[in-house]
């Protein structure tokens, strides 16, 4: 498809039509009604708002009535509530602008014998970015590391301490040690500062999971350091140690009369790095950047001792790997290691054998029946996974195995992380497995990475009495809870992924791949109820409603999905379905951060673009640009966004053929009040390859896109259209995988300033409706290239 411009006016008289009113008030109240598990009303239960507006201050507390009822004062922006009464357990209640009108119920647990609540979070550290950032501030300086580790959690921590169990997957090494300790030839380092422990007690943490892939980044040393420092913030652990049988010891604990054990595992053990190197028979690049060229270095290396015999010659690293993989299960294998990390010390190892530290590694003949023994010692057993493929929206395969066997050793939940972003969840006879939390605090720059989840469970002894998803963000690197439509976006994409009936694996080509896998008789995808900003967790599944969408010749219409809901296109030949890649251009305020913001994930720092209010195409808020005379501005999106190409795929001669059509793409935005000739949309095509675990990912801007925004000057808002197909992303470089948005203004050659407002920006990508039937997704737009009308049928599933 050709590159292409359009504009549809909306209502130049009144700026544009089925505009919101314009948003008067800054605030806004809420009204709660607070009931028990009956459904009567609880007076006097106290609700502590946490605006966040000035750190530090006591939270605003309001009392119910009788009718159990309590009001708000007016809210400048979402805010966190934790909810609270006598004999009853709290409950955390993100408030919005969105519950504004109707009362919102908030039902309390009785607190009785052996019920308790347990919150689970994610990927946790504390450093890189967070410390050295690479412009700006450090949110967690050196100097004063325990205040602002306290701070970048400041906006969540009234959420996660509002229950009596909290865990989190500690993600880095706590250490004071200098960078000269670290891994040799580790390709990523994550070291927290030992003060950041002030973080993990703002938040309430019981226990840090350490059986992850980067505990040991500074070795033994690392692992003794971050215990010790665990171990004086008075932090329990649970998942790494000096030897294998330390690391495997669960974590015991009792909460309100219930016995809880804790056990971690990882999969992520090294050998996938050590696999890569080269051997002998790997041909030595011409272009092997220097930094890189040790790996094709020969280096003496032998090893005799019973019955192994190993000569002393030179060898490069990928064939001693080899070569030790298979004298390894002849030998002593402590001392075999030993000798061959003293000539290749970059050989990665992250787990607890071989005669050093590390994580707990999963084993599939020793590690169920250690949960089995968990299971006999404690009446309610975790187990906590460090598994799977990073960044992937299906859980692997080998994931799936391992929750599934840990359940049928005994496990009552499972709980896991790994992948940095948002899995999905199954029932598996009748338990509970979350297959990833995404990140928690953490400090990666993808978009994908940004949309996080707290796991709230409410027990009485081994009975889950209620599974809850309270939806995050993660915005310049804190954590927030988010309403609305964010809300709902989180969660909806949570609710797609469960019923993905798909897991990923890696093909003969090394590529990673989703393929199609069927639920089995004993499981059942986690289904949503969307409440009051969060999402109770069931196994019933609410019903599906069909409708048919006309579509006009080459036009755009709206499916009338909200934000949340999922549809399956039913039938509809030559019209497509779309989803927005990006999901936050409507310049709404949905994060209580504590600040009045919204321009969540936009770069909007100049001081030249500010959101404003007033009527708008979509909600009350929009993005204003002013250029003064002389000068230019442009805005962007904080992180690319991902382009995939396919999404689901087959088996295929040793490889693997998409089930997908392929995909289109197009830019689309709400402007108003551009000059003619300063306005412009620019768009940065990216390929970025993460393949390789030997060398860091690699990133080459491919292309840049420019296209001129030439609106009337009516004073009404106008829609323009980017269109965008593969082959536009594309060069001889490589194929565009990542896109950046820009949105700015030139300088005025006359000298005279100009403006841009900006709303409801989308990245949309584009399938052919007839090849899309076989599952949910978040599709929210139909498009008809063609030049005849299309009927277009959907089902559309919508959270009870």
């Amino acid at each position: 498809m050709t590159l292409v411009v359009t504009f549809r006016a909306l209502d130049a008289a009144n700026g544009c039509t089925g505009c919101a009113e314009p948003h008067r008030m800054l605030g806004f109240s809420v009204r709660l009604r607070v009931i028990d598990e009956s459904g009567q009303a609880l007076p006097g239960a106290v609700v502590r708002l946490n605006t966040l507006e000035d750190d530090g201050a006591a939270p605003v507390q309001l009392n119910t009535g009788l009718d159990g009822m309590a009001q708000t004062p007016q809210l400048r922006g979402p805010a966190v509530a934790v909810v609270e009464a006598k004999d009853h357990l709290p409950e955390p209640v993100p408030l919005g602008a969105s519950d504004a009108g109707a009362p919102v119920d908030v039902k309390l647990f009785a607190r009785k014998e052996n019920r308790f609540a347990m919150h689970s979070a994610g990927d946790v550290m504390f450093g890189r970015r967070y410390a050295a950032p690479e412009g700006g501030q450090a949110l967690i300086p050196p100097a004063s590391a325990d205040r602002g580790a306290e701070q970048v959690v400041s906006a969540i921590a009234p959420v996660f301490s509002a229950a009596d169990l909290r865990t989190v997957n500690l993600e880095s090494v706590l250490t004071d040690m200098p960078s000269q300790g670290a891994y040799p030839r580790k390709r990523f380092i994550l070291q927290s500062n030992t003060a950041t422990t002030a973080g993990l007690r703002r938040l309430g943490v019981d226990c840090a999971v350490l059986a992850n892939n980067h505990s040991r980044d500074f070795l033994d040393q690392g692992i003794a350091d971050t215990r010790a420092a665990l171990t004086k913030a008075g932090i329990a652990m649970v998942g790494a140690d000096a030897t294998a049988a330390g690391a495997a010891v669960a974590h015991s604990t009792s909460v309100r009369g219930t016995s809880v054990g804790i056990a971690a595992f990882t999969s992520v053990d090294g050998d996938f790095v050590n696999g890569a190197y080269p051997t002998a028979k790997t041909p030595r690049p011409s272009d092997v950047q220097r930094d890189e060229a040790w790996q094709y270095e020969e280096r003496v290396w032998g090893f005799t001792a019973g019955e192994v015999d190993l000569p002393a010659v030179p060898r490069r690293i990928g064939k001693a790997w080899d070569e030790y993989r298979k004298a390894e299960p002849k030998a002593d294998r402590a001392a075999l290691w030993a000798s061959l990390v003293a000539v290749y010390p970059e050989l990665q190892d992250w787990v607890a054998r071989r005669g050093h530290g590390g994580a707990a590694m999963w084993d599939p003949v020793t590690s169920p029946p250690q949960i089995a023994a968990l299971s006999a010692q404690h009446q309610l057993s975790v187990v906590q996974l460090h598994a799977g493929f990073q960044f992937e929206a299906a859980a692997s395969e080998n994931v799936r195995t391992m929750a599934h066997a840990a359940i049928d050793a005994g496990a009552d939940i499972v709980i896991g992380h790994h992948p940095h972003v948002l899995q999905g969840l199954e029932w598996y006879k009748g338990k509970l497995i979350v297959y990833s939390l995404g990140n928690f605090v953490f400090d990666q720059d993808f978009l994908a990475t940004f949309s996080s989840m707290i796991l709230r469970t409410v027990w009485e002894g081994d009975r889950l009495l209620e599974a809850r998803l309270l939806p995050l963000e993660l915005v310049a690197y804190r954590p927030v809870a988010v309403t609305g439509d964010a809300a709902r976006r989180v969660l909806g994409r949570v609710w797609e992924r469960s019923l993905l009936s798909a897991a990923t694996s890696r093909d003969s080509t090394g590529a990673v791949r989703a393929h199609p896998q069927p639920f089995g008789p004993d499981s059942a995808p986690g289904q949503l109820v969307f409440e009051r900003n969060t999402a109770r967790v069931t196994a019933t599944a609410s019903p599906e409603t069909t409708k048919t969408v006309t579509v006009p010749a080459r036009q755009v219409v709206d499916l009338g999905v909200q934000p949340g809901e999922l549809a399956r296109p039913v039938a509809g030949e030559g019209a497509e379905v779309g989803r927005d890649l990006f999901g936050w251009g409507s310049f709404e305020d949905d994060t209580a951060d504590g600040g009045v913001d919204s321009a969540t994930h936009w770069n909007t720092d100049s001081g030249s673009e500010t959101w404003q209010t007033g009527p708008t195409p979509k909600g009350h808020r929009f993005l204003h640009m002013n250029a003064p005379p002389g000068k230019a501005v442009q805005t962007r999106a904080v992180s690319r966004i991902p382009l995939p190409r396919h999404r689901l795929h087959v088996p295929s001669r040793g490889a693997s053929r998409p089930l997908d059509p392929d995909p289109s793409y197009s830019m689309r935005a709400m402007v108003r009040g551009s000059t003619k000739g300063s306005a412009y949309f620019r768009l940065g095509v990216y390929s970025f390859d993460d393949t390789d675990p030997t060398e860091d990912p690699t990133s080459v801007l491919l292309k840049t896109i420019t296209r001129a925004v030439d609106v009337p000057a009516d004073g009404g808002w106008h829609e323009v259209t980017i269109d965008l197909s593969p082959a536009d992303l594309d060069t001889a470089e490589g194929a565009g995988n990542m896109v950046m948005m820009y949105a700015g203004l030139h300088r005025r050659s006359d000298g005279r300033s100009a403006s841009l407002d900006l709303d409801d920006v989308r990245f949309m990508e584009w399938r052919d409706a007839g090849g899309m039937t076989g599952s949910f997704g978040d599709f929210t737009l139909a498009r008809n290239t063609g030049p005849a009308q299309r009927d277009l049928s959907i089902a559309v599933r919508r959270p009870s």
